[in-house]
């Protein structure tokens, strides 16, 4: 391979032979720490989710505006994006890295076929109103959860032939995290209740705070309190304290545009969050020596 030494520099001497063997040698090692990094079966999981995920929210936000309960969508949209932040976090502790790199253009190429689907979905809904039926209006938005699900399942089968990556310290879950966690459940539980009182002026200023917060959030994601972070740090009882709450307010606003239900069960339902928020972000785990995942 032609040299292409720095300016004002001389060439460099090829290496010995003895040498070359080295540094072939080192780029086997480094392929191997980055298989063991890079955990391609734990983010084909990861992505089928999200793939579940958008076909919740698609699903739940199109029948709600044709329930002319536009406000309420907000708050599915707030918790979608809770989720996905914290995905996001999840698929960095598995390896996943945020630079765009060219080997994955396929990869790129379906999410963005994927995005225009859903996108696809919403402006009919939106520029026919109850004209188009609606299998017709989630067609677009299914094909496009297709595809999510698609990549999850290549990215399980590439991997169904390699070793399981070993098993990699998780970070503590500390201050701040605790108090991010602690924030973030509290809010889910009162959007739930907001979700199902169904009143619209609350709901547009809850959105509006939530949606501040979520821009502050984004702004940290790089740090030790923002909601990307939570995923990389988070066990199973905050992954359960999420998904509860998420299910929660879409059902909350699901009933509050299709079915009369009491009030009070959401109101129920959003304490019980906020409880069991508080519980997984102060009550410490018992420590177990070498915890992994």
């Amino acid at each position: 391979m032609e040299q292409k030494p720095m300016r004002g520099a001389a060439p460099l001497d090829p290496p010995s032979p003895e040498v070359a063997r080295l540094y072939l040698d080192e780029v086997d090692r480094v392929l191997e720490r980055r298989a063991d990094r890079v955990n391609l079966r734990a983010q084909g999981w990861v992505t089928i989710v999200q793939s579940v995920l958008m076909a919740g929210f698609v699903g739940c936000t199109i029948i709600v505006s044709r329930a002319e309960q536009t406000t309420a969508t907000l708050l599915i949209l707030m918790a979608f994006l809770m989720t996905t932040q914290v995905l996001s976090g999840v698929t960095e502790r598995f390896g996943g890295q945020r630079r765009f790199l060219r080997s994955r253009g396929l990869y790129y190429g379906a999410l963005v076929l994927a995005c225009v689907a859903v996108t696809t979905t919403f402006a009919m809904s939106l520029l026919s109103g109850d004209s188009i039926p609606l299998p017709v209006v989630f067609a677009p938005a299914a094909g496009g959860v297709l595809v999510l699900t698609g990549i999850g399942v290549c990215q399980l089968w590439v991997s169904r032939n390699t070793p399981r990556a070993s098993r990699r310290e998780i970070p503590p879950f500390i201050w701040p995290a605790r108090g991010t966690t602690l924030a973030l459940g509290s809010l889910l539980g009162i959007m739930t209740i907001a979700a199902g009182y169904g009143d619209a002026l609350f709901t547009s200023l809850l959105s509006l705070l939530t949606g501040i917060a979520l821009v502050v959030a984004s702004l940290g994601s790089g740090t030790d309190w923002g909601l990307a972070y939570l995923g990389e740090v988070w066990r199973w009882p905050q992954f359960l304290m999420l998904s509860a709450g998420a299910v929660a307010v879409s059902a909350g606003v699901l009933s509050s545009a299709t079915t009369v239900v009491d009030p009070l069960v959401f109101v129920l339902a959003g304490a019980g969050i906020v409880i069991l928020a508080i519980c997984v972000s102060l009550v410490q785990p018992p420590s177990k020596v070498g915890s992994r995942v």
